[in-house]
């Protein structure tokens, strides 16, 4: 057997063991603890069980810290989070003091860098349909709408949440994803000493079953949670998917 499909085979093995230990039973949706947000999704959060898509600015950092916010939202109790880097030499390991920093306790992750684009979207699909996994994460990922199909199906069996982090420089396709958001940096508060907090404009783009809106949000370092920031421009529209 080979190195790389030894590694294919323990990864299948790790995930069936988690799998084994989960008891069964739905989720609820994770609320990103922004009511206007919340109350702009109709399960008042990202359905667990669904795949969410988020399109980072030109540089990836504020999505990779939006992304590390909400999942520091799901309970411990609910299993460890496995990330998916897609191949190339931009993706290094995460950098684990800044994902605390956001709330995510390093030692939950499972990171996990595949050879290939194929071998990533396998992995991705084995993830979501584990039951003792919290959430899995596609790390610059670009999923055709068939593939996007699938893993949203392996999400639906897996009770699982499934967030892909695109391309930064990504023009996505038409997707069966639950949501898809696009998350930028925005200035720092004119009244902060120093380096302010972090400041993103998060816009939901769609939303099954929903409509849209756009949001200017700081996060609390101090206390782990999303606020609004400054003025916020909220236009929800009335035309579902």
């Amino acid at each position: 057997m080979t190195d790389h499909a030894a590694a294919i085979t323990a990864l299948r093995a790790q995930l069936s063991a988690l799998d084994r230990t989960r008891p069964v039973g739905g989720r609820p949706p994770v609320a990103t603890g922004v009511p206007a947000i919340d109350g702009a999704l109709p399960a008042g959060g990202l359905v667990c069980g669904g795949i969410h898509e988020v399109l980072p600015g030109r540089h990836c950092g504020a999505g990779h810290g939006f992304v590390a916010a909400l999942l520091g939202r799901l309970p411990e109790s609910d299993g460890r989070i496995l990330w998916c880097r897609a191949p190339g030499p931009a993706n290094a390991a995460l950098y684990a003091p800044g994902i605390a920093g956001f709330g995510l306790l390093p030692g939950r992750l499972l990171q996990v860098y595949p050879r290939s684009d194929e071998d990533a979207l396998w992995v991705m699909e084995e993830a979501l349909r584990c039951r003792r996994l919290a959430a899995a994460v596609g790390d610059g990922l670009l999923p055709t709408p068939t593939q996007c199909r699938r893993l949203q199906l392996a999400a639906e069996a897996g009770d699982t949440l499934g967030l892909m982090l695109l391309p930064p420089t990504a023009r996505p396709p038409p997707s069966v994803a639950m949501t898809r958001w696009r998350v930028a940096a925005a200035p720092d508060d004119p009244a902060s000493d120093g380096l302010g907090r972090p400041r993103w404009t998060v816009n939901l783009l769609r939303c099954r079953g929903g409509g849209a809106g756009n949001w200017d949000l700081e996060w609390d370092d101090e206390a782990l949670r999303l606020d609004l920031a400054g003025p916020v421009a909220h236009r929800p529209v009335a035309a579902a998917e």
